[in-house]
């Protein structure tokens, strides 16, 4: 079975009912296949309502959080360097995203592809 990792974006409308998130969401967690990213569960809570930071911290409770450790950064690093010479400029924070999916074998779900202009992960586009 696959396993996922979901984007930033696609947390956000899920919290706030969007479809098709919300429904993927609760499907992937149903199904024990979505993982976060310590970076993931950061760019949310920064924006999140206090009502948000609670169901999410709910919800961490009871799915695995990925962090960053030194193979994830080196990746990143990777990542950064590549495509800020190839003038595709892409922030530290979507590279340390897809190095956690390139490590950990998981399918990125997100609402914006062109944030990860990476080929050697798999990307899912919802929509």
């Amino acid at each position: 079975m696959v396993s996922y990792l979901a984007d930033t974006n696609v947390l956000v409308y899920a919290f706030k009912g969007i479809e098709p998130y919300a429904g993927w969401v609760r499907k992937a967690i149903e199904q024990k296949t979505l993982f976060f990213s310590s970076i993931v569960v950061a760019e949310f809570l920064e924006g999140a309502q206090a009502d948000e930071e609670i169901s999410l911290k709910m919800l961490l409770d009871n799915l695995e959080t990925l962090s960053v450790d030194r193979v994830i950064a080196e990746e990143a690093a990777k990542y950064r360097k590549l495509f800020n010479r190839k003038s595709k400029k892409i922030w530290m924070s979507d590279c340390m995203i897809a190095a956690t999916c390139k490590v950990n074998s998981l399918t990125l779900v997100t609402a914006d592809k062109k944030d990860y202009p990476m080929d050697d992960i798999t990307i899912k586009r919802l929509k």
